[in-house]
């Protein structure tokens, strides 16, 4: 028993805590931590009869429109500032409408708007049994304009309440140059969402791993507006993230609202806009730098004989110049990224009777042999496709990348072209004419090996055993004479 009492009585002082904490949060002093007096009257109008119309003053200097119509004036009575989300007052449409009406005219100045924001006041939260027209009256000869304002209020109200607001942020990434980032901003009405128009407010915006226009990482973007960015990193692949904030909106259902200690009027405080919202996003992309290959070759034999099989040893790199990607590029797939494709052209020229002299170009009208292709994804060594040589004299190759056979999709539009000069020695090559015996001397003596005469006009010389004939210049082969055994 003693222990069933005693878990009732620490449950019932939890419950209690519990709703003191409540009232307590419910009474959340916002501006400051003293006790609230009203003050009295702010702009309006006082009747013949005694009754006010307008908006009333706390002590501290704000004022703002009563809420509950009927009871007795706030002037005098000790109030406390609270959220009015705490209270529950309200449905979220009069939230919506009782916020935009404190934001937009409960610190006014002028008495006619004061006399009809607090008849939109109760209109909005309640007239306690009385009627519009009669409330109006108190505003003497500027009953009707007052009227007729406090509905336009309500209907304008209705329509701009919001509850809350949303910020969202995109960011593209382009294949080259700029990419971009753009913040929409969205109000939650009751009717339903808003996205507000283009240029309707400015966000704050901090990007990482890129730059805006003038090469800061800060600036002010409209609203619903493309704002070029371009990623700083100088990696085959970037990324770039954006933070987005807005403060001071005007939008939401924030109110203040004092409320009294005792039966009077709580107040409807004016309060600026101080709705916020955030928003980030981040994005990765192929860098949108341009790269540029370059290509040293050597080909694969300085000398060869009619016929042989030659092919081009590729060594691939890239330029590293200011501006340019110092890596390979990458494109986007669905499984991450990969190097992009590029193609060697090689042409192999030849022959050329004469040595080959290196230039810029390739000349004019020269012969070809073969034109063949490598695919290249990256840096390192390649070997291209062998050609056959036909004859003797000398070869040579060149070489060429052209971004026009890689569809743009696939990095097309990054690759700088390039092309080797022509005539480099290492991608000479030789091919010599074998030698030539005629074909008389063959018959007579059935091989071409033995001793040989050079004629040189009309003369003879004996070299050792060998008959050397002086007369016309050339070559021609003396038998030895040979003994055979019976």
């Amino acid at each position: 028993m003693t222990h069933r009492i005693s878990t009732f009585v620490t449950a019932f002082a939890l419950a209690g805590l519990a709703v003191f904490l409540g009232i307590l949060q419910a009474l959340v002093i916002a501006p400051d931590a003293r006790a609230l007096t009203g003050a009295g009257h702010g702009p309006g109008y006082l009747s013949s009869d005694g009754w006010w119309l307008g908006t009333y003053r706390m002590d501290d200097g704000r004022q703002g429109f009563c809420l509950n119509a009927g009871k007795p004036s706030p002037t005098g009575h000790g109030l406390d500032y609270a959220e009015a989300s705490a209270l529950g007052w309200y449905t979220p449409q009069q939230a919506a409408s009782l916020a935009y009406i404190s934001r937009s005219w409960a610190g006014t100045g002028d008495q006619l708007t004061a006399a009809a924001g607090q008849i939109a006041t109760w209109l909005v939260a309640g007239l306690n049994g009385h009627s519009p027209e009669e409330v109006a009256a108190r505003a003497g000869a500027d009953a009707g304009r007052v009227l007729a304002r406090a509905h336009e209020m309500v209907d304008e109200a209705a329509r701009r309440g919001s509850n809350a607001v949303r910020a969202d942020t995109v960011i593209e990434l382009a294949e080259t140059g700029p990419g971009r980032v753009r913040v929409e901003l969205t109000v939650m009405r009751p009717s339903g969402s808003d996205l507000i128009a283009p240029g309707g407010h400015l966000a704050r915006v901090t990007l990482a791993g890129a730059s805006f226009g003038d090469g800061s990482t800060t600036a002010e973007v409209p609203t619903g507006t493309d704002v070029e960015i371009m990623p700083t990193a100088t990696d085959a692949s970037v990324t770039v993230s954006a933070h987005a904030e807005f403060s001071a909106l005007p939008y939401g259902d924030r109110m203040l609202v004092a409320v009294p200690h005792d039966d009077a009027q709580a107040v409807l405080i004016a309060v600026p806009a101080t709705a916020e919202a955030h928003a980030e996003a981040s994005a990765t992309g192929p860098s949108p730098l341009p790269f540029q290959p370059v290509v040293a070759t050597v080909t694969s034999t300085a000398v060869a004989a009619p016929g042989a099989a030659v092919h081009d040893r590729l060594t691939v790199t890239v330029d590293t110049e200011d501006g340019l990607l110092p890596s390979w590029g990458v494109r986007a797939t669905d499984d991450g990224f990969e190097p992009v494709d590029a193609t060697v052209e090689s042409t192999l020229h030849g022959p050329f009777d004469d040595p080959i002299v290196e230039s810029a170009a390739v000349p004019e009208g020269s012969p070809v042999v073969c034109v063949v292709e490598t695919a290249v994804n990256g840096t390192g060594e390649y070997e291209t496709p062998e050609c056959t040589l036909p004859a003797a004299g000398y070869y040579v190759w060149t070489e060429r990348i052209d971004p026009a056979a890689v569809e743009p999709d696939a990095g097309g539009e990054r690759i700088r072209p390039w092309q080797s000069a022509f005539g480099i020695a290492s991608e000479i090559t030789l091919v010599a004419a074998p030698a030539q015996t005629p074909p008389a001397q063959l018959a007579a003596t059935g091989d071409d090996s033995g001793p040989r005469a050079l004629a040189l006009a009309g003369s003879l010389v004996v070299v050792g055993c060998t008959i050397v004939a002086i007369g016309h210049i050339g070559m021609r082969r003396v038998r030895r004479p040979t003994h055979r055994r019976a």
